[in-house]
Formats: structure tokens, C-alpha cells, sequence
């Protein structure tokens, strides 16, 4: 039976580094409370060694979106049902370093809604549906940044570009605001004019109401 909690931290390209310091705030806060703590995340570019994948394959992430949309599947059914679920059931506390929203947005802002309840069944089978096993997260966090924060730090900085410019930022953001009551979710206002300690501050505020 399940015991644990499940929380999942998500945030539109360009988020990364919110996203990143809020799961360390956070792990770092459940751990002085006295909590159990795993951390997970879902694939990508960056995360393919974390995974074990480098060394399987040269996966091109973003080249295809619908070859991605199915690897991200099958790599987050296997972390649910071995990572996941296992903390879980040992009354765990799991971060996630985004995960379904994450798969459902890259593939919305690229033009793939046709049959999006189709992606969305496809999505809920990766985490446990007709296996009797579906994981649902106890909470989600969307890190808000702004599109044009996001667009700076991605395209100016990191030299990494995006078809569309800002407007895929921003179309990648409305998804997020659209689609996070789905998930138990609430947006933190993570925008360059905060502190990272003021934000982490409210994150750990809204974990400490769902354990």
C-alpha cells in the first residue's frame, strides 16, 4: 500500500536553475524534518547520463519530438515502477524533477494536438494505467518564469535555439498554467524580481501541507 508522497517540480524551458535549487531546498528542508528522501527526474538531453542511457545509445533529444514523446514513456514507466513506487511504499517522500506535464507540453507547443487525448492516455499508461499500478503526484509546483526570462537565459545565454523564439516560450507557458490543476497543482511566482530563498521558502510551505 501506498504511504509515501509524491511531488513533482515543474518548469518551462529555461526554468532549469529554479527548478534545480527548489528540489535542493526542498530535499535538503525534508531531511532536517526527519524524512526519507528520493530524488528522480525525467529524461532529456541533460539528464541521459543520470539515466543510463548515454551509453546505450547517441538519443537526439529534440530532433523528433514524437520519438521523444515515446522514450520519455518508456523511461519514466521504468523509474515509476522501480524508483518510484518502491519509495513510496517504504512511506518515502519523492521528488520529481518535472515529469508528465514536461512531455505533454514539448509536444503541444510543437504543433502535435491533434489526438491529444490519445498523447494524454498514452502519458497516464507510462505511469502505471492498466497495470493497476497508476501513480498520481500528491503535488505538483509549477516554477513560473516569465517567457522572456526563460527566452533570454535559453536562446541569449546558453545559445540554444528554439523555432518560434519567444512565442514558443510562451506558448510552452500557457500549456503549463492551462494544464496544472490537472495535477494537483500550484504556480509559485519564480521570476527573476524574487529572492530563490523567498521562493523556496514558499515551495517547502506548500510541501509541508501536503506530507
Amino acid at each position: 500500500m501506498r504511504k509515501g508522497k509524491f511531488i513533482v517540480l515543474e518548469g518551462i524551458s529555461g526554468s532549469g536553475q529554479q527548478v534545480k535549487a527548489g528540489i535542493v531546498a526542498l530535499h535538503k528542508a525534508l531531511v532536517e524534518n526527519k524524512y526519507d528522501v528520493v530524488e528522480c527526474a525525467n529524461p532529456d538531453s541533460g539528464r541521459a547520463k543520470e539515466l543510463g542511457i548515454d551509453n546505450v545509445f547517441n538519443w537526439p533529444f529534440g530532433k523528433d519530438i514524437q520519438a521523444d514523446f515515446f522514450l520519455e514513456g518508456a523511461v519514466r514507466a521504468e523509474i515509476f515502477k522501480n524508483v518510484v513506487a518502491p519509495a513510496l511504499e517504504q512511506d518515502k517522500v519523492v521528488l520529481c524533477k518535472q515529469s508528465s506535464i514536461s512531455s505533454l507540453a514539448n509536444a503541444w507547443v510543437n504543433g502535435h494536438t491533434h489526438h491529444f487525448d490519445t498523447l494524454r492516455h498514452l502519458e497516464k499508461i507510462s505511469r502505471g494505467f492498466l497495470f493497476d499500478s497508476e501513480i498520481y503526484p500528491d503535488l505538483t509546483i509549477f516554477f513560473d518564469v516569465p517567457a522572456e526570462e526563460a527566452y533570454e537565459r535559453v536562446e541569449d545565454v546558453l545559445q540554444i535555439h528554439h523555432e518560434g523564439g519567444l512565442e514558443y516560450y510562451q506558448k510552452m507557458r500557457d500549456f503549463y498554467l492551462k494544464e496544472i490543476s490537472r495535477w494537483h497543482g500550484v504556480r509559485i511566482d519564480a521570476s527573476a524580481r524574487r529572492h530563490p530563498d523567498e521562493v523556496n521558502a514558499e515551495a517547502w510551505e506548500l510541501v509541508k501541507k501536503t506530507l
